[in-house]
């Protein structure tokens, strides 16, 4: 299989980012637990959620702003290996683009509680888990998240986007995303559909942080 292909940069960002990946799929995984287990840590994440049930889309909004616009932004500017030529356009992409995500991402899970409603069994929380990776990801979030990390990937020039752009759009660009996007975000998801709704987008948000800065090194890697 050729370096440069879909799979091959996918699966080497899944790689060289699996001790993260382990750690949330860890940190989700306890917390949950945690949640239902200890009132201690159900009153701490009492006010997220109810920041979450009287703000609505801006709380959405807010919080990806600061798990994956602010926070990744820092580690852009700090970590000389991942500083983009144009810093501060890409924290200021990468903050509006998260925060629009965060909105959808709260669509959606108000949504899918909504049609499946909010029980923590097995069956409800696979159901809820594959719609949003094999609905919603593939046919919203990824397509357009592989576009606007790779024309933040060219610099944000019109023309490189056009040039450069594969010539198989899924396979060449939202592909390597997917992947990446699904050995992250099937166990997380499975874990977070089980707190409830309000809580879903706002403790999803830490698991983005880290998703953003692997999309912003896919994007400039193609």
């Amino acid at each position: 299989m050729r370096e440069d292909s879909p799979w091959m940069v996918g699966w080497e960002a899944v790689k060289k980012n699996r001790l993260p990946m382990l750690v949330l799929w860890t940190v989700s995984t306890a917390l949950v637990l945690a949640y239902y287990a200890s009132p201690a840590v159900s009153a701490v994440l009492e006010p997220l959620a109810r920041w979450q049930r009287e703000s609505g889309w801006l709380a959405a909004f807010l919080n990806r702003v600061m798990f994956c616009g602010i926070i990744p932004g820092m580690f852009i500017v700090c970590v000389k290996s991942l500083r983009p030529r144009h810093v501060a356009a890409v924290i200021a992409a990468q903050t509006a683009w998260s925060g629009l995500c965060g909105v959808a991402s709260d669509c959606m899970f108000s949504l899918n509680a909504h049609i499946f409603g909010t029980g923590v069994d097995l069956l409800t929380l696979c159901v809820k888990t594959a719609v949003c990776q094999f609905v919603w990801t593939p046919f919203f979030f990824a397509p357009l998240g592989a576009a606007v990390y790779f024309w933040i990937g060219r610099d944000f020039s019109a023309r490189r986007f056009r040039d450069e752009m594969p010539a198989r759009f899924f396979q060449g660009l939202v592909l390597p995303n997917l992947l990446v996007n699904w050995a992250i975000w099937i166990p997380v998801t499975f874990a977070v559909n089980a707190l409830p709704t309000p809580l879903q987008v706002q403790v999803s948000g830490l698991t983005a942080s880290l998703f953003s800065l692997m999309l912003l090194s896919i994007g400039s890697a193609r």
